[in-house]
C-alpha cells in the first residue's frame, strides 16, 4: 500500500484540485492571469505530488513484500461480490414468484 506520505499528499492535491476547479469556478468574468495561476498552481502541486510518490520507493520505505497481497485482496473481493449479487438474485427470484 503507498505510504501515508503518498496518502496525504494525494488527498491534500485532489482536495485543492476540487477547490480550486469546482468551488472557484467563476469563468465568465476571470481575467486570463487569474486562469493562469489556477493552472499553474494545479501543475506545481501535481508534481510535488509525483514527486513524494516517487521518493517513497527510491527511499526504499515502500518495499515489494507489501505489496505481494494485492492480488489475494482483489481476488476476495471478486468473489465476496460475486456471491453477494448471486444471493441477492436468488431472493430476488424467489420472491417474484
Amino acid at each position: 500500500m503507498p505510504s501515508n506520505h503518498s496518502q496525504l499528499i494525494w488527498f491534500f492535491v485532489v482536495y485543492f484540485f476540487l477547490f480550486l476547479y469546482l468551488r472557484m469556478h467563476q469563468t465568465n468574468n476571470a481575467r486570463c492571469v487569474d486562469l493562469l495561476w489556477r493552472h499553474i498552481l494545479s501543475i506545481i502541486l501535481l508534481g510535488m505530488a509525483l514527486s513524494v510518490s516517487y521518493s517513497r520507493p527510491i527511499s526504499e520505505y515502500f518495499l515489494v513484500r507489501d505489496t505481494s497481497l494485492i492480488p489475494n485482496i482483489l481476488w476476495f473481493e471478486y468473489t465476496v461480490t460475486r456471491s453477494e449479487a448471486r444471493n441477492r438474485q436468488r431472493k430476488l427470484g424467489t420472491k417474484l414468484q
